[in-house]
Formats: C-alpha cells, sequence, structure tokens
C-alpha cells in the first residue's frame, strides 16, 4: 500500500485522468477531421441502396471504426487506471460487458436522431426549427425514463428502508415537494468504490439516489447534508433553468448546422452529397461541445454553490458539511484544489477545498 498524502495521490489520479481525457478528445478531433476527408469516398463507394440505407451504412462505419480506434483510451480511464488506484471492484469481463452496453446504447440513440435529423432535412421546410424543437423534447423524455429505463442497465436501485434516516429526510423535505418515498439506494458498489448522489427524473420519476457505497461510508449526520444538497437542487429549478441553457445553447448548434446542411434541404437529388457531410455534423458537434462546455459548467458551478448553501442552511450543521465532504473527496480520490483552466474546461462542480472553505466560513460566523 502506498503511504503517500491522500491529496497527492488524488492529484496525481486526477492528472492522469485529465492527461487521458485531453488526449481522447485530440484524438476524436483528429479520427473526425480524416473522415470528412474520406465521407465524400465512402459514400461513393456504396450502392444505389437508397439515401436511408446509405445514411444508416455511413453513420454505421463511422461509429464503429470510432469505437475500435479509441476503445484502447476507454480501457486505460475507465478500467486500468481505476484498478491501479483502487476505485474498481469490476473483473475485466464485467467491465467489457458495461461498456459494450454503454456503446450500443449510445450508438442506437445516435442512429436514431441521425436518422430524424436527415428525414427532416430533405423532407420538411424550417427542418432546423423541427430539429430544435425535437431535440429539446427528447432531451425532457431522456431525463424523465433516465432513473427506471436507463440507470438500471447499468446500476439497479431499490427504495431505501432505513427508517431512522428516512425519518430525518422526512424533516428536511417538509414543504419542499420532495417526496421520502422518491429515495433510492442506487448499486454503485459492483462497480466502483466511489461515493455519489444525484436527483434524478422527472414528475413521477423523480428521486433522490444516493449510492451504496456513500450510504456506506457516511454517518447518518453526513447523508442528511448530502440529501439537503439534492433537495437544493430541487427547490431551485435547476433541472429547469438547465434545460433553458440547453435549449440556448442548441439555438446556436443548429443555427451553425444550418450552415453545412441547408444547401441540401429538400434536394433528393443531392442526398448522397448531404450523407457524405456527416462527418462535418459530427465534427461541428464536437468542436460546439468544446466551446459551450465551459459556459454550461460555469453555471453548473453556481447551482452547486447554490445547493451547498441550501443544505448548509437547512440543516444548521456546517461541522458535518465539511466532514461529509472530506470522506467523499478521500473516496473518490478528488483533487481538492485543481489548477484554475482545469475548472474552467472541465468541472461542472466547484473544487471540493472552495465547498469545503464555504462551510468552514459558516462555522467561523456562528462562532463570533
Amino acid at each position: 500500500m502506498t503511504t503517500e498524502p491522500v491529496s497527492s495521490k488524488a492529484k496525481e489520479y486526477q492528472h492522469r485522468q485529465l492527461k487521458l481525457g485531453l488526449i481522447e478528445e485530440g484524438g476524436t478531433l483528429l479520427f473526425l477531421l480524416v473522415w470528412v476527408r474520406l465521407g465524400p469516398w465512402l459514400v461513393g463507394q456504396l450502392p444505389d441502396w437508397g439515401r436511408y440505407l446509405q445514411l444508416i451504412v455511413t453513420a454505421t462505419v463511422i461509429y464503429v471504426s470510432y469505437q475500435v480506434v479509441l476503445c484502447w483510451l476507454d480501457y486505460l480511464s475507465d478500467y486500468r487506471l481505476e484498478h491501479e488506484y483502487n476505485l474498481s471492484t469490476e473483473a475485466l469481463g464485467q467491465w467489457l460487458w458495461r461498456h459494450t452496453k454503454a456503446i450500443t446504447l449510445a450508438g442506437l440513440l445516435l442512429g436514431v436522431m441521425v436518422v430524424l435529423l436527415y428525414t427532416a432535412l430533405w423532407y420538411l421546410k424550417y427542418w432546423y426549427f423541427w430539429c430544435w424543437l425535437g431535440w429539446v423534447l427528447f432531451s425532457i423524455l431522456l431525463a424523465q425514463v433516465f432513473p427506471v429505463l436507463i440507470l438500471p442497465l447499468f446500476h439497479p436501485s431499490k427504495r431505501l428502508e432505513n427508517e431512522a434516516l428516512l425519518e430525518r429526510f422526512r424533516r428536511l423535505s417538509e414543504g419542499t415537494g420532495v417526496t421520502v418515498e422518491g429515495v433510492y439506494s442506487l448499486e454503485l458498489s459492483n462497480v466502483t468504490k466511489k461515493g455519489n448522489a444525484m436527483l434524478a427524473g422527472l414528475g413521477r420519476t423523480r428521486r433522490v439516489l444516493l449510492g451504496d457505497t456513500l450510504l456506506a461510508r457516511l454517518t447518518e449526520d453526513q447523508l442528511e447534508v448530502v440529501y439537503a444538497h439534492e433537495v437544493g437542487h430541487h427547490v431551485h429549478r435547476h433541472f429547469f433553468k438547465g434545460l433553458i441553457l440547453h435549449s440556448l445553447g442548441s439555438v446556436v448548434f443548429f443555427s451553425l448546422l444550418c450552415l453545412v446542411l441547408n444547401p441540401f434541404a429538400g434536394n433528393g437529388a443531392t442526398a448522397s452529397v448531404s450523407v457524405a457531410r456527416l462527418p462535418m455534423v459530427a465534427l461541428g458537434m464536437a468542436l460546439f461541445t468544446f466551446l459551450w462546455r465551459p459556459v454550461l459548467f460555469a453555471f453548473t458551478r453556481h447551482f452547486e454553490v447554490q445547493s451547498d448553501q441550501y443544505a448548509l442552511s437547512r440543516t444548521a450543521a456546517p461541522e458535518h458539511f465539511v466532514t461529509a465532504f472530506e470522506a467523499l473527496a478521500d473516496q473518490n480520490l478528488a483533487d481538492p484544489d485543481p489548477p484554475g483552466w482545469v475548472v474552467w474546461l472541465y468541472h461542472d462542480h466547484p473544487p471540493i477545498a472552495r465547498r469545503i472553505a464555504m462551510a468552514k466560513n459558516t462555522i467561523s460566523r456562528t462562532q463570533n
């Protein structure tokens, strides 16, 4: 076992994760740039199968080749590195099965979206508007079904049965609209030793999910703070604010997409040319995601601060907040204070050190 300080080990782990992430992003852009050149050649080699079959084959070849070329990075970051730092509980076979399910599901969803995009392009007037509207509605639907249809494919969950803890949660939930019946234990221990919690779903699927790894690590006092933080997201209506941001970002993306594809709108004679532009569509999405992400994450970090402040106010237990997040940082090997540019580009949560400092300032104010 290593004897190096936890913060040093965490910084090393996060640095290696960041390095692999940067390589993957650069590799993705390079891969798509190559396909921008190869796209017309590939479409030109395909028999006259009709526009939809051409589209599906082209999309499948690009997606499968991407997964084959870059799968080693997924292995290094999601399996090997996690085992090196004793954070994973998965055997290689389990990881391969989970990874296969993830890329298959992602591929199917992407395939459906590509077919709908090109259907709108070929047959609908103002196709970019209908695509934008469909994307927003799809995002809402995905958020609603995520905890009941998608998440269970990877991490089963069950209603929390600890009555003493549930009673604490009931007191924290009063007047917020969050029901204690919607608190679930999420099975993470079959994959990882890391702890996590989230507020997921909409309407009847709305629920707070607490990882079983978190439930096993934290005391009930600490879990109260974590639960109050998730309730804070509900109270501050962060999902709907996030949906507005998502919708605004999508307006920009589909406006740029219109510049790429609109010359081929409604023109069957150029269908094959529009299919050949698919790699350019993917490249545009990758570039837009990279540029939009710092803007989006600036807002999500603000949302997290609001939820932290709500948890501190609601529980009036800043000392439990401090110990809970110290334990979570230790459990997840989180870099307590990463460089500013890393936070700006890649962190949707504030650094742990800043969150703990906010709680300690609350303690100082109450003692003075």
